[in-house]
């Protein structure tokens, strides 16, 4: 059973959830298909994240796979204001900056005119708004207000 909340922190739940809804996992939906291996030299070649073949072939299929997942635990979580959904959230943007960074690490060490692109950084920019989002929201559900309404 719910307890009662004030209506700052109802509000605010829904605000920081809409917010990494929009601004954060938006972009990482957005970085899964955008380019992820580049020729910085002449341009001609260039790899999306939905056809790299680095961990698993389309790393960028399980970027958004997490970021759906983290979508919908955002909406949860602000919907039904429970930690447990800001936790699943937080933990799909962790999974998510781990594997970023990892091909950005990866790429950025092969010899060769190739290396990361745009879409790395949209999902590095992303996971950044995901879990602050997930954890604001998540600390802010979990507090317990002497003064609910």
């Amino acid at each position: 059973m719910m307890s009662k909340q004030p209506t700052r922190v109802v509000i605010g739940a829904a605000v920081i959830s809409a917010l990494g809804m929009v601004f954060g996992m938006a972009l990482i939906v957005g970085g899964s298909f955008m380019t992820w291996k580049a020729d910085s030299v002449l341009g001609l070649y260039s790899q999306t994240g939905w056809r790299l073949s680095n961990i698993a072939p389309g790393d960028g299929k399980i970027t958004f796979a997490l970021a759906l997942a983290g979508f919908a635990s955002l909406a949860l979580g602000g919907a039904l204001r429970r930690r447990v959904f800001y936790g699943v959230s937080l933990l799909c943007t962790a999974a998510v900056l781990a594997l970023d960074v990892y091909e950005i690490i990866f790429l950025s060490t092969r010899p060769g005119v190739t290396s990361p692109g745009s879409g790395l950084y949209a999902l590095l920019g992303g996971c950044v708004v995901g879990i602050l989002c997930s954890l604001g929201g998540y600390f802010m559900v979990g507090t317990r207000h002497a003064d609910a309404e």
